[in-house]
């Protein structure tokens, strides 16, 4: 399967803001897997080292991770790395593919926005229950992690959309 082309270089070409935007996400990104790393290693050092429970490090790391899941799906988008079925573009060629792009962009916008849509009732809808050890923690935060995916989804699919249409390239040809 063939890499699809880095949609970022598109979207970010000359802008410097959307260039730092990528990079701020690319920090909270790493920020979370860092803290979520932390957190494993004190529950552990904890349990099997000291011989004590500390249950909030379970709940706060898996809400990490969701949170890390969600930013990095938004990162492979931006990144042309998600998996895709690329067997009728490869069929189509050049010409085909630059056809298809459009199309196939805006009904992935409309799925992400329909999606982006629906995240925020359930958030709404969860954020007045807590997790069981962190009573201070919403369940919100968890599904919070959604709509904001989606809305980075959003900006990574829009933005390299209205650059093609405001700046037409050369279609680069990918092997």
């Amino acid at each position: 399967m063939a890499r699809r082309e880095n949609v970022a270089s598109h979207a970010s070409g000359s802008q410097p803001r959307m260039n730092a935007f990528n990079r701020f996400i690319d920090r909270v990104a790493i920020g979370l897997f860092a803290a979520i790393l932390v957190l494993v290693n004190v529950q552990i050092v904890c349990r099997f080292v000291l011989s004590i429970s500390v249950p909030w490090t379970e709940e706060v790391s898996r809400l990490l991770f969701v949170w890390l899941a969600y930013i990095g799906a938004a990162i492979g988008l931006r990144e042309g790395t998600q998996i895709v079925i690329d067997t009728l573009p490869q069929m189509l060629g050049p010409r085909g593919r630059a056809w298809l792009d459009v199309p196939v962009r805006i009904a992935s916008i409309g799925v992400i926005l329909f999606m982006f849509a629906a995240s925020i009732p359930l958030v709404r809808s969860v954020w007045s229950t807590t997790l069981p050890t962190v009573d201070w923690i919403s369940n919100g935060w968890a599904y919070l992690a959604f709509t904001v995916s989606f809305a980075l989804m959003l900006v990574h699919s829009v933005v390299p959309l209205l650059r093609g249409i405001w700046h037409p390239q050369p279609e680069a040809v990918t092997p």
